[in-house]
């Protein structure tokens, strides 16, 4: 799903909030998310999963083309881990189309 489709689907199941208020709503959710990854925070949503950061130290890495060393600074990268919930309803959807008719 794309940003695009989250602020349709999401103005589609609230008729009473336009499209450009939900795509404020979202992208003001986004960047809160953002913020806080940047400022060192995790973001648990309950249910649904938690966003952390994953730090990566300085390392050596090659270029395959050439096979030259480059030196690749550290960095941070985003990860998520599902909550419960969200496992159990992704599961229990899978088991239930792969039993079939």
């Amino acid at each position: 799903m794309r940003k695009s489709e989250l602020i349709r689907s999401i103005a589609s199941l609230n008729p009473d909030l336009s499209e450009p208020v939900c795509r404020t709503l979202v992208e003001k959710l986004f960047n809160a998310i953002i913020d806080h990854l940047r400022d060192g925070g995790a973001v648990e949503l309950r249910g649904f999963g938690r966003f952390f950061l994953s730090q990566h130290a300085q390392r050596t890495v090659r270029n395959p083309r050439t096979g030259e060393a480059i030196l690749k600074g550290e960095f941070a990268a985003v990860r998520f881990r599902p909550g419960k919930l969200i496992c159990a309803r992704i599961n229990t959807q899978v088991s239930t189309e792969a039993k079939g008719p």
